[in-house]
C-alpha cells in the first residue's frame, strides 16, 4: 500500500473549513485545517458567507455544538453552498434526548 498515493486521492475531495471558539480553534489549526471563529450562529453564517467566497474548493464544514442554536434553520441557511455540514458535540453544547422513531423517518424520507 502507498500513503502517498491514499494522500494524494483524498485531497481532490476539496477543503475542510472549521467554525470554532477561540479556545477550541488552535486544537484544530494545530492539525492543518482552515479554522475561522466565531461566538454564535449569527457569526457561523456570516463566516462562512465569508470564507465560501474566499474558498471555492470547500468540500466539509464543521462547526462546534455550543455555537449552534438552531441546528435546522442553520443548515437552511448553508444549504445554498452544496456542503457537508458537520456540527461536532462539545461539552459546552445542551445534551439532547435522542428521538428514534424520528431519527427512523427521516432516514426512510418520511419525516
Amino acid at each position: 500500500m502507498n500513503p502517498g498515493k491514499e494522500l494524494e486521492s483524498s485531497s481532490n475531495m476539496g477543503r475542510v473549513l472549521v467554525i470554532a471558539d477561540e479556545v477550541n480553534a488552535p486544537l484544530f489549526r494545530s492539525v492543518g485545517l482552515t479554522v475561522y471563529e466565531a461566538r454564535d450562529q449569527k457569526q457561523v453564517v456570516e463566516t462562512v458567507d465569508f470564507a465560501m467566497r474566499s474558498h471555492h474548493d470547500v468540500s466539509l464544514i464543521i462547526v462546534l455544538k455550543h455555537l449552534v442554536e438552531d441546528e435546522d434553520s442553520l443548515r437552511k441557511s448553508l444549504e445554498k453552498y452544496g456542503v457537508t455540514l458537520l456540527i461536532l458535540p462539545t461539552r459546552w453544547a445542551k445534551a439532547e434526548p435522542i428521538n428514534v422513531d424520528k431519527l427512523l423517518a427521516k432516514a426512510l424520507g418520511l419525516g
